[in-house]
């Protein structure tokens, strides 16, 4: 019996399953991040010793998306610690004279407004050396 001589081709073509693993990866990451952001923030609140009730320290979270990660809160005064208040406004387009307020107890108050604390501005920007780490681990997948 003679040899058979065969010629044939194979062409494998994983690159639509390598997309999608890389973007499963990188929503992962990015979660991470968004976590971890979250931690950070909650401890600059913290740190500043602005945590009254914990509302506004509880009600930080964070979303992905569009390839993103942010964080944030839905109470309305949390922009006035983000940014200050009156004399100390970070855009300066604050009040400059003094004002009383009632707190809920009843109690009357006089300020000049408040610092800035820049609670989330912080959690991302201290830490992006961090968040570099996070999204090189998922990655790499190690």
């Amino acid at each position: 019996m003679g040899i058979m001589k065969a010629d044939f081709k194979v062409t494998v073509d994983n690159s639509a399953a390598m997309l999608d693993d890389m973007e499963t990866r990188i929503q992962a990451a990015l979660e991470a991040c968004g976590q971890q952001a979250v931690s950070h923030a909650k401890q600059n609140i913290t740190r500043a010793s602005r945590v009254d009730t914990g509302a506004m320290r509880n009600s930080i979270n964070h979303t992905v998306k569009d390839g993103k990660a942010y964080i944030g809160t839905n109470i309305e005064y949390a922009a006035y610690h983000e940014v200050g208040t009156g004399i100390f406004a970070e855009s300066g387009k604050g009040r400059k004279d003094p004002w009383i307020y009632k707190d809920d107890q009843g109690n009357w108050h006089r300020t000049r407004g408040i610092k800035p604390i820049h609670f989330l501005k912080n959690a991302v920007a201290e830490n992006i050396a961090e968040y570099k780490a996070i999204m090189a681990k998922f990655i790499s997948n190690k």
